[in-house]
């Protein structure tokens, strides 16, 4: 078995599973907490529609990367995507209802996060994990 592949029958992927199935909040979480996730659907929010736009005001995305993220707000409906038909073919991406509902949660988040979380923890930068782990 790959390291990509995961057992479906050990105890972390059925409790997973028992967890996604009873909270709506963790299928919530899954969507929002992957990296770039947050910080894209907040530009689109703030009408940074294109997908140059988005790539320049996030340091170190890469294109496919960025593709991945926005195909998976489309999926999620929290992005719509509209293609001109033109040339240069021009695709825009603009926030949904749900993704505007979405975005202010994940403000108040924020909020609740800077009053509740020592500026001192907030500020350290994420410990690696160790490849031997």
């Amino acid at each position: 078995m790959s390291v990509s592949q995961k057992k479906t029958n050990s105890t972390n992927s059925i409790n997973e599973f028992y967890l996604d199935e009873r909270c709506t909040l963790n299928k919530v979480l899954k969507i929002i907490g992957k990296r770039w996730v947050s910080e894209i659907l907040v530009l689109i929010g703030q009408d940074i529609s294109r997908f140059s736009q988005l790539k320049e005001c996030l340091n170190g995305i890469s294109d496919n990367v960025l593709s991945s993220v926005l195909n998976e707000l489309v999926k999620s409906e929290l992005v719509k995507k509209e293609i001109f038909q033109q040339v240069p073919l021009k695709v825009e991406y603009h926030i949904t209802k749900s993704g505007s509902d979405l975005t202010k949660v994940m403000h108040e988040l924020c909020n609740w996060g800077k009053q509740h979380i020592p500026y001192e923890v907030r500020i350290q930068p994420a410990k690696k994990k160790s490849i031997n782990t």
